[in-house]
């Protein structure tokens, strides 16, 4: 039986292996999978979406990116196309602990997995109020968003209103230029 090229890393492990890397890798269940670049496209749609969290979520919150990752258990780390968290965290830190609010933007070759299984890791997180799906082959938007009574509901909006905290952003801010 053939070994994985990789083996299974523990979270310290993962991170102390990944920042020796080229390439970077998210950990899935504790192996590492090199993480996928994205298109122009892909990049418009994930910067206004950090443009929009930062005015829905502003200071002490702040945003990020694909920059750095976000601890989702300590088998799991994922990269984001947007995010906010509101906790201090050091200028050199380079993973999330506990993010408001996740963004993926779709691709075709991650469309399931973000969609199935990052959906419900990042729900299972304490912290996580709001996962939003941005889509990139139609003008749709889906809002997971978390109740205080701890119960999740999916809204999804094509038309040109969506909703994420409370407050109303149009579909253009997101897809303007596309």
């Amino acid at each position: 039986m053939k070994q994985p090229i990789i083996p299974q890393l523990a979270a310290e492990e993962f991170l102390r292996w990944e920042e020796a890397q080229d390439l970077r890798f998210e950990l899935h269940h504790g192996f590492a999978v090199a993480f996928a670049g994205g298109t122009v496209n892909h990049d418009r749609i994930s910067f206004k979406a950090r443009e929009l969290l930062a005015r829905l979520y502003p200071s002490p919150c702040e945003t990020f990116g694909s920059d750095v990752k976000v601890r989702v258990s300590d088998a799991m780390f994922y990269y984001c196309d947007a995010g906010v968290r509101c906790d201090p965290i050091d200028d050199d830190a380079t993973v999330i602990e506990r993010p408001r609010v996740i963004i993926e933007v779709l691709s075709r070759s991650t469309r399931a997995y973000d969609i199935v299984e990052k959906r419900a890791a990042y729900r299972a997180m304490n912290s996580i109020e709001a996962y939003i799906i941005i889509h990139t082959d139609m003008r749709r938007i889906e809002v997971d968003a978390r109740a205080s009574n701890g119960r999740w509901s999916t809204s999804t909006y094509d038309d040109d209103e969506a909703y994420v905290n409370g407050q109303a952003f149009v579909l253009d801010e997101i897809y303007g230029r596309l």
